[in-house]
């Protein structure tokens, strides 16, 4: 099974979220939903098929989405939107990238299409947001802002022949409470400009955006198959967050910063594989 080394932190909203909420319903009833642990290849295969060289203009794909079937109840629903990923993506790079090589990677048609798509999608109502908001994704680690999003008790292990996962899935509102208490914690003890806090601010930010009744989870995707089966079941580093926030909590800011940097050199050897590939 194809498993790039990467981490996502997903939003599932309700059906009834979205304006065409009767085309989420009937995907989730069709079955054709793909189990987050395949969707990576799915994705990539799709890719794939559709961009060729030189590119002329982002590819369209089909409305696909990772599902949670609740019975009777409205399916969760985390969509891809990959035409709009590639779309922003490609853009981003052009704003990071000198204009020599921006212009060997991009041909301005390309460019323009890109533009076109971000400017339909972004511009369209609250429901119809671009679904790119509802999945980030950290190659080779996990940021450790996410630890914060979820708790101990939200944890999801399987590790069974050919099967690894790792994950975390908890109400919306209860990640917002955490994120919360954690921003304000950390902006207590070190100050507004902080860049963890500033970071704990951006995700709280971005999850405020979405339904009340959705549904966030931190999965481990590829970081967790490249761990053995007693690193995973010893990996706690949602843990190790709370651990350390609750010793900012009740004053104790050296204990804390044991506990972080715990958690920092543990993800650092991790980061590092990132730059030797």
């Amino acid at each position: 099974m194809y498993a790039p080394s990467a981490s996502y932190l997903r939003v599932y909203e309700p059906a009834a979220a979205f304006a065409d909420a009767g085309y989420w319903r009937a995907y989730a009833a069709s079955g054709r939903a793909v189990d987050p642990l395949d969707g990576p290849r799915v994705r990539r295969e799709a890719l794939y098929e559709r961009i060729g060289w030189p590119w002329r203009g982002v590819p369209s794909f089909g409305r696909d989405a990772y599902v949670i079937d609740r019975g009777g109840a409205d399916p969760l629903v985390c969509p891809w939107n990959l035409r709009y990923r590639i779309a922003s993506a490609a853009l981003e790079v052009r704003r990071l990238t000198p204009e020599a090589v921006a212009e060997a990677l991009f041909p301005a048609e390309f460019l323009a299409s890109a533009a076109e798509v971000v400017a339909l999608d972004e511009g369209a109502d609250r429901r119809e947001a671009p679904a790119d908001a509802h999945e980030h994704v950290a190659t080779w680690s996990v940021p450790l802002r996410w630890f914060a999003c979820v708790r101990p008790e939200d944890r999801e292990l399987v590790i069974q022949p050919g099967l690894v996962q790792l994950r975390y899935r908890t109400p919306i509102a209860k990640s917002r409470s955490g994120l919360a208490v954690a921003r304000n914690l950390v902006r207590a003890e070190f100050g507004e400009g902080a860049e963890l806090a500033e970071a704990l601010a951006e995700t709280g930010h971005w999850l405020d955006g979405f339904h009340r009744d959705s549904v966030v989870e931190l999965d481990y995707g590829g970081i967790a198959s490249r761990m053995d089966a007693d690193e995973l079941r010893d990996e706690d580093s949602v843990d190790l967050t709370w651990q350390a926030l609750d010793h900012l909590g009740a004053s104790e800011p050296e204990d804390a910063q044991e506990c972080y940097a715990r958690l920092v050199d543990r993800w650092r050897d991790r980061r590092l594989a990132e730059r030797l590939n």
